[in-house]
């Protein structure tokens, strides 16, 4: 088996030299428009502006239109295929990002170019303090299993965001459902401050598994395919090095062609790069997280692999915090080395209707491989949420 390069500082690179260098070049360029250094195309000559990262056609599907009574606040897509059906889950909330009575939502799609009307599944309640964050959407073609985390929050406007969340009662609910109409609720498959964005995937080893956080700490979740909603087992990870903070469970996963798994971290402390945690024994245990090259404006990242065993990452690879006006794919033959990135959106966008933690930009992707293609969605400025579609061959 190939091993990824750790070089010192227990730092990880996984950039090739050539797309390290480009991917400086963007930042650069960028940052000498965005601060008035150059104004045009030819200010200082052609040579003084480098060329973009390349474009790659995204075949775009709105599926949810945030306006008015909808709910301006749109979030936390997820993906999955039941029954000959598409399934698409994200959190809805009246105006403000995670405040009380927050909903998950589910549209559905034959075809994922037109989408039914979107209805909520698991509301939330404003008078108690009840919200919703939508944390998976899982299949196994006889169920459809819907994993989130409800949370109470009292409203406080003297902290950020205007709400404070009362820790203890926050829990991982499932929520499964064989028909796709009708929903049964299991509470408390896992405690307080257990945390999870996207739905457990099988490992070439067959179990169920996803990456985590609980009390802030790095987690593996593993599920019993025969009785998903007991408890899943729990496999802590070590302790992040450099500082490097996990608090709310945005990681994601794959597995490369030699069977090494990469779980990637988005970092709060500010970093801008990735982290990434790796096991060579199906996850029983797991290297420390470690710092990597790869560039992130403090996001949530989508990981996986197409079954041609090339491995992606999705997500706002751009070193700016909060700045997620550009959704890139990047590409690895080994899961180890990154070599080619392409930007899936970066067409100017900006909020209609003001919210609390609301951000500019395509954001919070999910992903669903299939032969010759990867569907992706997306949040859309945390109002309006869409599918994409994109032909894998030849990138």
């Amino acid at each position: 088996m190939d091993k990824p390069r750790i070089v010192e500082s227990r730092q990880m690179s996984v950039l090739s030299p050539e797309l390290g260098e480009a991917v400086r070049r963007m930042r650069m360029r960028h940052a000498m428009f965005e601060n008035d250094c150059f104004r045009t195309e030819d200010d200082q000559g052609p040579k003084s502006v480098e060329p973009e990262l390349p474009r790659v056609k995204l075949e775009r599907n709105r599926v949810y239109t945030g306006e008015g009574e909808a709910g301006t606040y749109n979030h936390h897509s997820q993906i999955a295929r039941f029954q000959g059906r598409y399934f698409f889950a994200f959190s809805n909330s009246e105006v403000y990002e995670d405040y009380p009575g927050q909903s998950t939502m589910i549209a559905v799609s034959d075809t994922g170019s037109e989408w039914s009307e979107a209805r909520c599944v698991v509301p939330g309640d404003r008078e108690s303090g009840h919200l919703r964050w939508t944390g998976g959407l899982y299949s196994d073609e006889e169920r459809l299993y819907l994993f989130g985390v409800a949370h109470y929050a009292t409203l406080d406007a003297t902290v950020p965001g205007m709400r404070r969340f009362e820790w203890g009662r926050s829990r991982l609910d499932m929520h499964v459902t064989s028909d796709g109409d009708n929903w049964e609720a299991h509470e408390g498959i896992a405690g307080d401050k257990t945390f999870i964005f996207e739905e457990p995937r099988l490992t070439a080893a067959g179990r169920l598994m996803c990456g985590a956080t609980q009390d802030g700490h790095p987690v593996a979740l593993f599920f019993d395919p025969e009785d998903m909603c007991s408890p899943p087992a729990v496999v802590p990870m070590p302790e992040p090095e450099g500082g490097a903070a996990f608090p709310y469970g945005e990681t994601s996963w794959y597995q490369t062609p030699e069977g090494l798994i990469v779980m990637w971290f988005r970092d709060e402390a500010q970093s801008l790069r990735l982290f990434a945690a790796l096991s060579e024994d199906g996850g029983q245990s797991w290297s420390p997280p470690l710092l990597t090259d790869f560039p992130d404006s403090m996001s949530r990242v989508r990981a996986g692999s197409l079954p041609d065993g090339r491995c992606y990452l999705v997500g706002n690879a751009y070193a700016k915090l909060l700045d997620r006006s550009k959704l890139t794919i990047a590409f690895s033959d080994d899961g180890i080395v990154f070599d080619r990135m392409y930007i899936l959106l970066d067409d100017p966008t900006a909020q209609r209707a003001f919210g609390l933690l609301k951000v500019h930009g395509y954001q919070y992707p999910v992903t669903l491989a299939e032969e010759g293609r990867l569907l992706i969605g997306y949040s859309v400025n945390k109002e309006d949420i869409e599918f994409g579609v994109l032909a894998t061959a030849g990138l």
